[in-house]
């Protein structure tokens, strides 16, 4: 058997590690790649030399390909922006992938094929992918009408998708802060509405919203680190433990799970709490001034972790910043906030 052969009736997919298939989907449009990189975090194998044949390859499912490791490809039908897209990658890239073809033609007849057809950054592509197949681990964000008078809200309205990334922007005074603490449900809102997955902050499940507030000297647990980021862990015993550690690895802070969480400095904390976060999934992380108190190298830690959510777990992130390298981040929206007018302008991705 081999990925050259003819694919058998109702499979649109096979996956091979050498002449061993180890994958197959009768699935339809990405499904079958999504299953297939699914398939691959509990795949125990060797993954070394996969070949895939695929009923019908776009540039959406070229991309999905390279992501999982595929180094050849055989393609009953094949876009030219997929051929474009691969000859492209192949010309940046040492590990080349492999094409065949029967029938060349010049795009799918998607609406997936005309989104990515013009885009060239590979994460801002993948993450409109998962968004189209509702893969996302984040929720829907719409505020309509808002009003506050503590931070000068006046009228506010944005929406945020599941999975969307926003930061918000603007002076001292402008609300920014005030905003967070609402969308948290700290701050009982006065006039217009939130809702957050259909629900208002009050209404949501436990653990549903993930916050960091602004670091501050008063900030006072009586806990270790480690019993600090197992509160949002429902998981008990070996497994929660595993998930503790995993995490505090993640923001290179596992050196500090047995200290007391108050002996800690303020960057120390604040990569503390974001461990927090990640370790109890939540669907929606609110982060007020993340980067203002670490140092260049775990200022660059909490950026790289913000890029790897937004193309791995994809929860919807709402970030309070005045800093320029985190504000340069690419495929964020901003919403800038001013004292003057409350207004709203979102970039385009």
């Amino acid at each position: 058997m081999s990925y050259l052969d003819r694919l058998p009736e109702g499979i649109s997919l096979q996956v091979f590690n050498g002449e061993n298939l180890i994958f197959e989907s009768s699935g339809k449009w990405l499904h079958p790649l999504f299953d297939f990189e699914e398939f691959l975090k509990t795949y125990e194998g060797p993954r070394n030399d996969l070949r895939s044949h695929d009923s019908a390859i776009g540039k959406a499912a070229a991309l999905l390909s390279v992501r999982s490791g595929i180094k050849k490809i055989n393609a009953e039908l094949l876009s030219e922006n997929a051929k474009n897209f691969l000859d492209e990658f192949n010309s940046n890239n040492d590990n080349r992938v492999e094409l065949r073809w029967t029938n060349l033609i010049p795009k799918l007849m998607c609406a997936t094929e005309n989104q990515l057809e013009s885009l060239h950054d590979m994460d801002q592509m993948y993450f409109l992918l998962r968004q189209r197949a509702k893969k996302v681990q984040g929720v829907s964000l719409k505020v309509s009408n808002l009003y506050h008078s503590f931070g000068n809200i006046k009228n506010l309205s944005f929406e945020v998708q599941p999975g969307g990334h926003l930061m918000i922007c603007g002076e001292n005074g402008a609300g920014k802060t005030t905003l967070l603490r609402l969308l948290a449900g700290i701050y009982k809102v006065e006039e217009g509405q939130i809702l957050i997955g259909e629900k208002s902050p009050k209404e949501l499940d436990k653990f549903t919203i993930g916050y960091i507030p602004q670091f501050s000297d008063k900030t006072s647990l009586s806990l270790s680190v480690s019993e600090v980021v197992g509160l949002g862990i429902q998981a008990k015993g070996k497994e929660k433990n595993q998930q503790i550690l995993k995490n505090l690895n993640r923001t290179c802070s596992l050196h500090l799970a047995k200290r007391s969480f108050n002996s800690l400095s303020g960057g120390e904390k604040q990569k503390v709490q974001l461990s927090r976060c990640l370790a109890q999934n939540a669907k929606l992380l609110l982060l007020d001034e993340p980067t203002a108190s670490l140092d260049t190298e775990n200022k660059k830690m909490v950026m790289d972790i913000l890029r790897s959510l937004t193309i791995s777990e994809i929860p919807t992130i709402i970030v309070v910043t005045h800093d320029p390298e985190l504000m340069n981040l690419s495929g964020w929206d901003k919403l800038f906030l001013t004292d003057e007018k409350m207004g709203v302008e979102i970039n385009d991705r």
